[in-house]
């Protein structure tokens, strides 16, 4: 019983070391973390909103669930809206950037973060799969055969749900 107690204390302070330890890692990487993923989200806003040069994320409009940020472009003109979508995949949440003109047109779409099947689902993440969602709008329709790709549709489906609910929303910035 003496012996219970005993390897019950030291597990017990083995437990607080390491959670105290944990704690104050986080505590010195968190902002760095942060500050790479707002780079992260800067530099996709960029990639899909070309047209854009700056970005003003203090004017940025909630429409829906989403929050779209008007972009600039060197004359100080509005050319269109970037939005951080998050939607359900096959294997936790993706999170991708998209642009959108004044008109409701898709001018990028960038992933930055998923969980997917390695080899499947993370096929979202290639360039030219991204680059076909450009000139789409609220009208376009999931096709499976152009948009999935063999082995994976639920992730692609995913992003589409989540492109579908982003341009909806983005009706209640435009008017």
């Amino acid at each position: 019983m003496n012996r219970l107690v005993h390897y019950g204390a030291v597990l017990l302070i083995i437990a607080g070391l390491a959670a105290g330890l944990l704690s104050a890692v986080n505590s010195v990487t968190a902002p760095q973390i942060e500050k790479i993923n707002k780079e992260i989200v800067n530099n996709a806003r960029k990639e899909v909103l070309p047209q854009a040069s700056t970005f003003k994320a203090e004017e940025g409009v909630v429409a829906g669930d989403e929050t779209f940020i008007p972009g600039y472009d060197e004359s100080g003109a509005l050319v269109g809206y970037a939005s951080t979508v998050n939607t359900n995949g096959y294997s936790g949440n993706i999170a991708f950037v998209l642009g959108l003109d004044l008109d409701g047109t898709i001018t990028g779409l960038k992933v930055t973060s998923q969980s997917e099947t390695p080899g499947l689902g993370t096929n979202i993440e290639k360039p030219e799969w991204q680059k076909i969602w450009i000139g789409r709008d609220k009208t376009y329709e999931f096709e499976k055969q152009v948009d999935g790709f063999a082995g994976a549709t639920i992730t692609p489906k995913a992003v589409f749900t989540g492109v579908k609910k982003a341009t909806k929303d983005f009706e209640g910035v435009s008017k």
